[in-house]
């Protein structure tokens, strides 16, 4: 498990890595070609999005990851149609529903009308982009995430190529947010044909199971219902907090259009950035909830206890490297990188999020994989709770900082509850000052120390990029240090 666990972890990652550097470079083209304000419309559209996504393919997607793995090969083939027909059974209609009702929703829901032609665009999207998640949802059931890892490549690739050229060769530079969405589209559909080419290669020729489809879709609906009910309910909260934030803005004092473009600059350019270490946490955890599961199904919790335990422990770490690195040099990468001072200070604001954010999400599919999904749906209602608190109570006081504040106070909230639920009944184990506050504070003071020798040498050599270049002996300090109290294990990362 171990070894498919890491071979697992390294190929999404380094697809995340791939796909999250292009869409680094896609979000500065989008920021600067559709502008602050038309970032935020654009990026008003995804809360729908989440919504319809997790009625169509998101628990469907764990259910068929989970059935899959625990299934003899000859049930693969049916199980993987049933899938199919149960995520199709459910997108199509939302296509003619979201196509119909988009000036409904933008207009009552989103509270700008701007987004009824972005909606109808991206409601083509749904029963291509539900089997394309199923069939990732199959090839993580039988541990083999290459295929997922290319398919984000592919989708990646696809819809930055097609809005880059289509704003320089059609729109001589300039970009509108139809076109934006647009690339969605046409991104989503080179991965499903690359995804259904694999599959078909990867199914068994013949069917020799003894059930059919129909019974197949019944197995995969009573374990998905849950799952999707549960997920439904956060991406509706998800999608309120997000609708929100324009709304909380303007009642602190902004107008529409700066409220948008705070919006943009937040959901599209810094919680991404943020989110970018999270790369590895993420794919971790997409691998981490079917080898829990089967280890727990065997009964070998002591290997469950191990892993868990290894994963949280490099997750901590993480979280506070990039933490860190943030908390002294957030300022910079926003005006450097995104050539916005606002970026900048949100960047910097949020440092503190990440070593809580990583873990938890480490935690979440933990505590999934271990069959306890109410615990993890409770904690997260209750998480959003805070953050929706500090969103109606304090950010028309305090402006986005409120908001901000609220997201950093939900996460630490979420990361007790999940944390002491997995010691109080698994005995996982971690140690806060080793893994976290000792670290930290190593790792602020010599970032710190490399931002003032960057800041010094800048006046040497004034180039923007010189504060960057002190980061390498400070990395190595930090890698020193973590060796050193064996913090970083060589045995633990390197299959055997």
């Amino acid at each position: 498990m171990k070894n498919q666990l890491l071979k697992g972890t390294i190929i999404l990652t380094a697809a995340g890595i791939v796909t999250r550097l292009i869409g680094f470079v896609y979000r500065i083209f989008l920021a600067g070609s559709l502008g602050e304000t038309k970032l935020g419309i654009y990026q008003l559209i995804f809360p729908v999005y989440s919504i319809c996504f997790t009625i169509y393919a998101a628990g469907i997607q764990t259910a068929v990851s989970q059935m899959i793995s625990h299934e003899k090969k000859e049930n693969h083939s049916r199980l993987l149609k049933s899938g199919l027909f149960l995520s199709l059974l459910f997108s199509i209609p939302l296509t003619f529903l979201l196509y119909h009702f988009a000036p409904f929703i933008a207009v009552s829901f989103l509270g700008t009308k701007e987004t009824i032609p972005l909606l109808r665009i991206l409601s083509v999207i749904f029963p291509f982009c539900g089997i394309t998640s199923i069939i990732n949802g199959y090839f993580y059931g039988i541990s083999n995430a290459k295929i997922p890892a290319i398919t984000q490549i592919i989708e990646q690739l696809v819809r930055v190529s097609f809005v880059f050229l289509f704003s320089l060769l059609v729109l001589h530079g300039t970009l509108s947010t139809h076109i934006a969405v647009w690339g969605l589209v046409l991104g989503e559909l080179a991965s499903n044909l690359f995804n259904i080419y694999h599959v078909k290669r990867s199914v068994a020729k013949k069917d020799t199971n003894t059930y059919h489809i129909f019974s197949g879709m019944k197995r995969l609906f009573s374990l998905s219902v849950p799952l999707t009910a549960n997920k439904l309910i956060l991406a509706l909260l998800g999608s309120i907090e997000s609708v929100l934030i324009p709304a909380m803005l303007m009642r602190y004092g902004y107008n529409h259009e700066h409220a948008l473009a705070i919006f943009g600059i937040l959901t599209g350019v810094v919680i991404p950035f943020i989110m970018f270490p999270g790369t590895i946490t993420n794919s971790l955890s997409v691998l981490l909830l079917p080898a829990i599961s089967h280890a727990a199904g065997k009964g070998a919790f002591h290997e469950v206890q191990r892993t868990t335990s290894v994963t949280i422990r490099y997750s901590l770490l993480l979280g506070v490297l990039t933490s860190t690195v943030f908390l002294n040099f957030g300022v910079l990468i926003g005006t450097t990188v995104f050539h916005s001072e606002n970026a900048g200070k949100l960047l910097t604001a949020l440092a503190f999020l990440c070593p809580f954010l990583y873990v938890s999400t480490t935690f979440n599919s933990i505590i999934n994989g271990l069959g306890k999904t109410a615990v993890t749906f409770l904690n997260s209602v209750l998480g959003l709770s805070v953050r929706i608190f500090f969103l109606l109570v304090i950010t028309p006081r305090q402006g986005i900082y409120g908001y901000l504040l609220g997201m950093i106070f939900s996460q630490i909230f979420l990361c007790l509850l999940d944390g002491s639920y997995l010691i109080r009944n698994y005995s996982i184990q971690f140690h806060l000052m080793n893994h976290f506050v000792w670290p930290y504070i190593f790792c602020a003071g010599i970032l710190y120390l490399a931002k003032i020798a960057g800041i010094w040498l800048t006046g040497y050599f004034s180039h923007s990029f010189v504060p960057f270049v002190c980061l390498i002996p400070a990395f190595l300090l930090i890698l020193f240090y973590m060796n050193f109290f064996n913090l970083v294990k060589w045995k633990e990362v390197h299959p055997r």
